[in-house]
């Protein structure tokens, strides 16, 4: 049995705890706000409850083997459901109204059709090859990449390329094209390039730079569906904390972790900010950046650990409403006019807020999230982190929410005249929560062995040093998130 110290609650060191408790380990959580869940939480005020962070949850398979593994099912503690329209996605038109499209869930065939019925003969058969190539790199990259563990390696490009597979495999993944190179190469639609350019700026990309294996990602979401966790996706959270404490992980919220203390050329304990100590065999940081950086590790930075690059920054505008609207999908994405320009804008060397931003409208049609014949909302755009713009400034905050609202009416979503009350939650607020720098997207960067020098590695060079969470890697979001803890728990292994 190891003493094991996990450095930070989000969602990738509660799954990380979970799995080595059941495995027999002794497991103490260090957490340095007042909750867990870390980018993952909840606004709870008047009756209303909204979801901070992630807004929906693909590839659930992950989760379920999380869950089942330490104890029950998922589907005991939590309710998961799939969501009936996977994304309604409104585009600007030349002339007269905007074009909209409603993207089924989970059914490639249906996608197809809404793609040639919005956008012409041709569309959906060109996103149908796209998504059969992305299907292809899923193929190739998730036993090699997305479930191996990155480990502190001094291995240079020529030797990780050629550990990436055959030619055949470099063929398929292209690592030297960038995900708006293969949009453009086989996507004639303007509107369908935006379609798969989205995803990289979910993931804080900027699609000019993001490999094209990032295709990956609307592939799973067709493949595997996108869900919803009834009562916001912060439920599974609490699950996932409960699960720790039923597991006996000792979970101590306000507790930061200052050092990380060696002896002997391996890990050995941490020193806390109110001057305690605890004693490790083995301790695991879940944080937005490496131990090095972090500056858990006096005088020398985590060799190995690489600094993911900079990314771009979410802005959240949670809405409380008057009245129910069934009729709106669960999630909408209002385009930009012109959505190519926006990227340019979010990652110059002077960043700036787009005036014309892409919206993505969250509209759960669930009645456990607001009182009886009312709604809770949530519209999120992209912006710069905090440096180029000062999101502290009253000024800048009190205009969001005026300048969001009347985006989303020009572009046909009008509840100026619904609105009971709003509560902002811009960069410099995420920073403060979760330490990551300047409130940016984390885990954002490059994918697949490009960025194999610039995410945290799973194992340290320092013995008994592990990470989890989304700048280690596989990467961001909850589903690698997830994957991260799983490759963790396995290197460490059963006490």
């Amino acid at each position: 049995m190891a003493r094991i110290v996990v450095v930070g609650a989000g969602m990738g060191g509660l799954a990380v705890a979970a799995r080595l408790a059941t495995l027999r380990h002794e497991v103490t959580i260090c957490e340095r706000s007042s909750t867990t869940g870390g980018a993952s939480g909840s606004i709870v005020r008047d009756g209303f409850t909204f979801t901070t962070g992630p807004g929906l949850l693909t590839l659930p398979a992950v989760y379920r083997d999380l869950f089942l593994k330490t104890g029950a099912a998922i589907e005991d503690v939590v309710d998961l459901v799939p969501i009936a329209t996977a994304t309604r996605e409104s585009f600007a038109a030349a002339h007269g109204p905007r074009t909209v499209v409603d993207i089924p869930n989970a059914s490639r065939s249906g996608t197809h059709d809404a793609f040639e019925s919005g956008f012409g003969p041709g569309a959906g058969d060109d996103w149908q090859r796209l998504l059969h190539r992305a299907g292809e790199m899923w193929g190739v990259t998730r036993k090699s990449h997305f479930e191996a563990p990155l480990l502190a390696d001094p291995a240079g490009p020529a030797e990780r390329l050629r550990s990436a597979g055959g030619r055949a495999d470099l063929r398929t993944t292209a690592p030297w094209r960038s995900l708006r190179s293969l949009g453009r190469s086989g996507l004639g639609d303007p509107r369908l390039r935006a379609h798969l350019e989205r995803f990289a700026a979910e993931a804080g990309c900027h699609p000019g730079k993001a490999p094209a294996t990032l295709a990956t990602l609307p592939y799973l979401e067709e493949t595997f569906g996108v869900w919803w966790v009834r009562g916001g996706l912060h439920r599974m959270t609490e699950a996932l904390h409960a699960r720790c404490v039923q597991r006996k992980v000792q979970v101590r919220t306000d507790t930061e972790v200052t050092t990380i203390e060696r002896a002997g050329g391996r890990v050995s304990g941490v020193l806390l900010a109110d001057g305690g100590r605890l004693d490790a065999d083995i301790v695991i940081t879940d944080l937005p950046v490496d131990p090095g950086t972090a500056g858990l590790l006096p005088g020398s930075k985590t060799p190995g650990a690489g600094r993911v690059p900079a990314s771009s920054a979410v802005l959240e505008l949670h809405l409380a409403l008057r009245g129910r609207a069934p009729e709106t999908p669960h999630r909408s994405y209002l385009f930009a006019d012109d959505p190519e320009r926006e990227p340019d804008l979010l990652f110059a060397d002077r960043a700036t807020p787009p005036a014309d931003p892409t919206l993505c409208v969250l509209a759960p049609d669930d009645e456990t999230l607001a009182p009886e014949g009312h709604s809770a909302w949530t519209v999120r755009l992209r912006v710069p982190r905090q440096g180029p713009v000062d999101w502290e400034s009253a000024a800048v905050r009190d205009d969001c929410a005026a300048n969001v609202l009347d985006l989303m009416a020009r572009r046909g979503l009008d509840v100026r005249d619904r609105v009971l009350w709003s509560v902002l939650r811009t960069p410099a607020d995420l920073a403060r929560h979760t330490g990551a720098p300047g409130g940016e997207v984390p885990g954002a960067g490059a994918d697949g062995w490009r960025a194999a020098p610039r995410r945290v590695p799973n194992r340290s060079a320092v013995p008994g040093l592990f990470s989890v969470g989304a700048s280690a890697h596989p990467g961001g979001g909850l589903t690698r998130v997830g994957m991260s803890a799983a490759l963790v728990a396995e290197l460490i292994g059963r006490a």
